[in-house]
């Protein structure tokens, strides 16, 4: 029995590592920003009103949200990039068997 190579590729650098980066960034102003925003409220726009600087916190939280959904979107490959990406993909796989081929003969 004859041991052959495996044809999967060599891991390079994983290719979501910036939705990490988004997701941490934005958990970060998710809680930051809403904590900021009824300090700043409560201090310096409406002088002891939690009422109004809660809906101001609540209005950032929402803010945070949108973007976060916003951006999700914007990152999001259309299908016309998704199919050549595929393509580029059974081409090398087409290719490397072609070479496989080559080296048994």
């Amino acid at each position: 029995m004859e041991v052959k190579p495996s044809n999967v590729a060599p891991r390079g650098k994983d290719p979501a590592i910036g939705v990490y980066y988004k997701l941490a960034l934005f958990s970060f102003f998710i809680f930051a920003a809403p904590l900021t925003a009824y300090y700043v409220s409560i201090t310096h726009l409406s002088k002891d009103n939690t009422t109004i600087a809660g809906g101001i916190a609540a209005l950032v939280v929402n803010i945070v949200l949108v973007a976060y959904i916003v951006v999700a979107f914007l990152e999001d490959q259309g299908p016309e990039q998704a199919t050549q990406t595929d393509a580029r993909r059974v081409d090398t796989s087409a290719a490397a068997g072609k070479q496989e081929y080559k080296k048994d003969k």
